[in-house]
């Protein structure tokens, strides 16, 4: 098998992973997925790609540019979502903390002392 079906294999498995719809408590172990294809089309990559390519390596390289497109943009939305799920854990935070403990933060701006005796 040459190098370029190695790394369409590759891409293609990746491209399913990215499709899969994971729940929030199995996205850790889909990261995990991603990170490991990632990685193992990296280092093909790195290491034995030389250029004479004949005409079906050529066909797989442009039916992996548009896979790895639609790659791109599902890493683009699973960012996304970790983003906004880290966001609202901040205000989840935020907000928890507030209610346990409601005076601590009393602002000093609106406090007036009457000087007269």
């Amino acid at each position: 098998m040459s190098v370029i079906q190695e790394l369409y294999q590759i891409t293609e498995a990746l491209y399913r992973e990215v499709q899969k719809q994971e729940s929030k408590d199995n996205r850790e172990e889909q990261i995990e997925r991603i990170n490991k294809l990632l990685e193992d089309r990296q280092n093909l990559l790195d290491m034995r790609l030389q250029p004479p390519f004949n005409e079906e390596e050529n066909k797989l390289g442009q039916q992996m540019v548009q896979l790895n497109q639609v790659i791109d943009s599902q890493l683009q939305k699973i960012f996304a979502d970790i983003k906004m799920d880290i966001k609202e854990l901040k205000v989840k935070r935020a907000k928890s903390t507030l209610y346990s403990n409601p005076y601590e933060s009393l602002s000093m701006d609106g406090m007036f002392f009457d000087k007269r005796n």
